[in-house]
């Protein structure tokens, strides 16, 4: 599955940015949140998933003086991000896979936006990268998002292709199981309108996040897509978390 995810994202890189407004606002609110937490600034950043760089260019221009050193599954993305930010000894890419990644030499920091609700089980995941930084931290999709699509789904009597995502509670004890001497968390929603639900679908394709659940198949959508005609409002219930090794 790792093959096919790398392809559906480099697939969408050209056209991800016009599209990806909600992951360009978490971006902005996981660089600000992270900046305000008590941490010492970071000599070395690895980030994990940079996608275009949406959050890439943001840690670049805070921690100037950092090696920061992005990567990501997709090749089309991570050279998206690579010619999006100028040339610069502080800055290196590589491609990788998020979930099994060792770092040598090992960061400081090592953070995400959006990316960790593609791991599956996640648990290991953060496991193996806080045993190799002092502070990893992360912004994620929480389970709740996408409430009206969900809703209309259930009154059609119609199983939704979303993918499961984590719990905003089971997520904050699967990082004080980390054994981190502190834990930051904050949640938010951020709000995307769309005209229908056409829109909606149409979306998610746009920016290569409309990989199904296992197990799904295709089905009839109309009964779905006629509740909502007149408009879906998207929500995002995002978690940021932080723990400091």
């Amino acid at each position: 599955m790792p093959e096919q995810v790398a392809a559906r994202f480099s697939d969408a890189a050209l056209r991800y940015e016009q599209a990806a407004r909600i992951q360009q606002q978490a971006a902005v609110c996981f660089d600000d949140w992270l900046a305000q937490l008590p941490l010492a600034a970071p000599n070395h950043i690895v980030e994990i998933g940079c996608g275009t760089g949406l959050l890439t260019r943001l840690l670049h221009a805070r921690y100037q003086n950092a090696l920061l050193y992005a990567t990501d599954l997709a090749p089309a993305m991570l050279d998206f991000c690579r010619k999006s930010l100028p040339a610069d000894t502080h800055l290196q890419f590589s491609l990788c896979d998020g979930r099994s990644a060792q770092f040598d030499p090992t960061p400081d920091w090592i953070v995400s936006t959006m990316c960790f609700q593609w791991f599956d089980p996640l648990p290991p995941v953060l496991a193996r990268h806080a045993d190799q930084c002092r502070v990893l931290a992360f912004s994620i999709l929480l389970d709740g998002s996408f409430s009206d699509w969900r809703a209309a789904h259930q009154r059609a009597g119609i199983e939704p292709g979303l993918r499961p995502l984590p719990d905003y509670d089971a997520l904050l004890q699967a990082c004080a199981n980390l054994g981190g001497k502190r834990v930051h968390a904050q949640r938010l929603t951020l709000t995307d309108l769309h005209a229908d639900g056409r829109a909606f679908a149409r979306s998610l394709r746009a920016i290569g996040a409309d990989w199904p659940r296992v197990g799904h198949r295709p089905t009839n959508l109309r009964p779905v897509l006629r509740q909502l005609r007149d408009g879906v409002a998207a929500n995002y219930e995002i978690g940021m978390l932080c723990v400091e090794m």
